[in-house]
């Protein structure tokens, strides 16, 4: 069994749970030497809240709910849960920010990239838009711009994911990093064959998902501003 299917079942990520157990034995800790040791009641309570609150976030951030993803396999599912900010066009010579990105992946064609961003409080458990082969997965070292600058996408650092389905349709998956919180990870290898809506990786508080296609062979369902849920919401479908 590949590690991102050992994921699927997990209602919290594992990799969490050192973020979520940390907080609580040092705000219990604190708690406890101030209450039974030092008799301090108030201030044992103003220890241990933040502490609990923390834990708390980490545990409602490393949630691994379970996602269904809809009937009817020539539809492409959201990669991240978030808001779309971007529905872009772009070819190799365009001069814009992406153009290389087509250039390296969709070579003397013009591709699509929908835009993800998430908040904090959003699902961070990324999931795969296709179903087929996993044909390049590679982590890129790079800068930590903001990731509303369009640069971000190629300069940031970031995971490169393309998946091929049966038919030939590519389907670019890349996690992109912020300026503040720094890590992206994927439990994919090279040849592995993926489910539609399956896991793909985790924003370890990263807050931007790009996912690229061939514009002529899709037909995007969704805009700036919509809502999408990772491995659900139909973003396009195939023509």
């Amino acid at each position: 069994m590949y590690d991102n299917e050992k994921r699927e079942h997990e209602l919290i990520i594992r990799d969490g749970w050192l973020l979520i157990l940390v907080p609580l034995v040092l705000g219990f800790g604190g708690w406890a030497t101030l209450l039974f040791w030092a008799c301090m009641p108030i201030a044992a309570w103003i220890v241990l809240a933040p502490f609990a609150l923390l834990a708390l976030f980490m545990l409602w951030f490393f949630r691994n709910p379970t996602r269904m993803p809809p009937v009817g396999s020539d539809n492409i599912v959201s990669g991240a849960e978030g808001t779309v900010r971007s529905v872009q066009y772009v070819t190799e010579d365009d001069g814009s920010p992406a153009a290389p990105v087509v250039k390296e992946f969709f070579p003397g064609r013009r591709a699509v990239r929908i835009s993800t961003f998430l908040s904090p409080l959003h699902v961070h458990v990324n999931r795969l838009c296709v179903g087929g082969i996993v044909t390049f997965c590679e982590y890129r070292h790079g800068k930590h711009l903001l990731t509303m600058d369009e640069r971000s996408s190629l300069y940031n650092q970031h995971s490169v994911i393309m998946v091929e389905r049966p038919d030939g349709l590519r389907c670019l998956h890349k996690q992109i990093t912020g300026p503040v919180v720094r890590r992206v990870v994927y439990w994919l290898t090279q040849g592995q064959p993926v489910r539609r809506g399956g896991i793909l990786g985790m924003m370890k508080f990263g807050s931007r998902m790009d996912i690229w296609l061939p514009a002529d062979r899709v037909e995007v369902c969704v805009a700036p501003g919509d809502p999408v849920v990772a491995g659900e919401t139909v973003i396009a479908k195939v023509k």
